[in-house]
């Protein structure tokens, strides 16, 4: 099929090569890269941290912190997938500016008394503050992203903000995973350094409402289709078109496996460092601040591997490219699983391998769902897609949670990458029936 020409709309304006949706100015564009930067790097912070509050504050032993993060991350994850859609159609009718800058306030709020916890119940309450922010700071942050734009410059502006948003982890993970240690060596007890490096993201939040508060349009989205159409209807209409289409059922599986993959990393690799540096002899904010870095080793081979990821998904079928992302993944999450000295020189090249596994996915899997998704019908199947992502990070995070407890610290990467292999045999067998009934439709002369 040959590509369509698309002509931007002279009526928007314009900043480089990207073309702005009409009604939205240069300020409003440049305050979603802004937002890029600030939400997603501030929405890891709090399970990058944690591992050090629950062992500085709450004093609780290492054979249960691992059920605990990931029951932590499954209320959130739950609370999110059960008020995403009061926030989205709530932005639908008053903006996505109200939304969002009321997001980043819940997730300052819990950023400032999650470290005030003094109970694991204090913790539970405390992180559904944070998750009403988590529910709708990103979800508005998608919404910007599309509203922004015209279709002729979409796919570099997404990534422009993709590379923001990546900017933004190494950011968050880097500097305030090291501000414990930084307060330690001025003095500061461990317990109040945690808080500070808390109230610090919780300062980071409040700027982050102001710029969206100030630069965000006042307007509503317009054009907005599906009102009145029930959840279950969508689910079953994304269902038939993946059973017709068996291509589409793998895109719904990498959405799994892609955000279960990013969740695994995000919450469980600073609580395997932390305990494993005060094994080592290490302080809780040494060990902190030596993940942060190797977290952001592993993120920077991720981005600098996203625009070449890109690439060969421009050139080779997109199936045939998430089955090599999917290997990719498999085999980095299994090596990870493997090792038993994360502070050595020799663990480098494994977090390099799992930075680029993770993005393979990610982007793999997105293409896959943009090819395979109808025109018609791109509204509920873009939706199952999220939701089954959901249900991947609800599942990596308490499933995670049970066998870094039960079995060991590097049990969740290598329960990822079997997941990763089984997606994997499913995806060479639809390729493999894909090709059969090729070859068996006759030609016609």
């Amino acid at each position: 099929m040959a590509r369509v020409k698309l002509r931007p709309d002279a009526a928007g304006e314009r900043i480089g090569p990207f073309w702005i949706t009409p009604g939205w100015t240069r300020l409003n564009a440049a305050t979603v890269w802004a937002a890029s930067f600030l939400t997603i790097g501030l929405a890891a912070f709090i399970s990058f941290v944690q591992p050090y509050l629950l062992t500085e504050v709450l004093q609780l032993p290492d054979a249960v912190q691992g059920r605990l993060t990931g029951s932590l991350g499954a209320l959130q994850e739950i609370i999110v997938i059960c008020s995403a859609s009061f926030f989205g159609v709530w932005s639908d009718r008053s903006g996505r500016r109200r939304v969002y800058y009321l997001g980043f306030l819940a997730m300052a709020a819990g950023f400032a008394i999650y470290p005030l916890a003094d109970s694991v119940a204090e913790l539970v309450l405390f992180r559904c503050v944070f998750a009403l922010g988590i529910a709708m700071a990103p979800l508005m942050l998608s919404a910007c992203v599309v509203d922004a734009i015209q279709e002729v410059s979409r796919g570099r502006w997404i990534a422009s903000n993709t590379l923001l948003q990546g900017l933004g982890v190494v950011t968050m993970s880097v500097l305030l995973a090291k501000m414990p240690a930084w307060f330690e060596l001025r003095g500061v007890p461990p317990a109040s350094a945690i808080r500070y490096a808390f109230w610090m993201a919780a300062a980071l939040a409040l700027l982050a409402a102001a710029v969206v508060a100030t630069g965000l349009p006042r307007l509503a989205p317009r054009n907005i289709r599906g009102a009145g159409r029930g959840a279950w209807r969508l689910v079953a209409q994304a269902l038939g078109l993946a059973r017709r289409n068996p291509s589409l059922g793998i895109a719904y599986g990498a959405a799994f496996i892609g955000r279960g993959d990013f969740t695994i990393v995000g919450v469980f690799f600073s609580l395997w460092l932390v305990q494993a540096g005060r094994d080592a002899g290490m302080s809780s904010a040494e060990a902190l601040a030596t993940a942060g870095k190797l977290f952001g080793l592993m993120q920077g081979a991720a981005m600098l591997w996203a625009p070449v990821m890109g690439m060969v998904v421009d050139r080779l079928r997109r199936l045939d490219v998430l089955c090599l992302a999917l290997a990719i993944a498999g085999v980095a999450y299994l090596a990870m699983g493997q090792v038993t000295r994360p502070f050595d020189a020799s663990f480098i090249p494994f977090a390099l391998l799992l930075g680029i596994g993770e993005m393979s996915v990610i982007v793999a899997a997105g293409a896959l769902l943009g090819q395979e998704a109808p025109q018609e019908n791109r509204g509920p199947v873009i939706g199952f897609y999220n939701a089954v992502g959901g249900v991947g990070i609800l599942f990596a995070t308490f499933v995670g949670g049970q066998v870094f407890d039960g079995i060991g610290r590097t049990a969740p990467f290598s329960l990822m990458g079997l997941l990763n292999l089984v997606l994997l045999a499913a995806a060479l067998l639809v390729r493999l029936r894909a090709a059969r009934s090729a070859r068996t439709v006759p030609s016609c002369n």
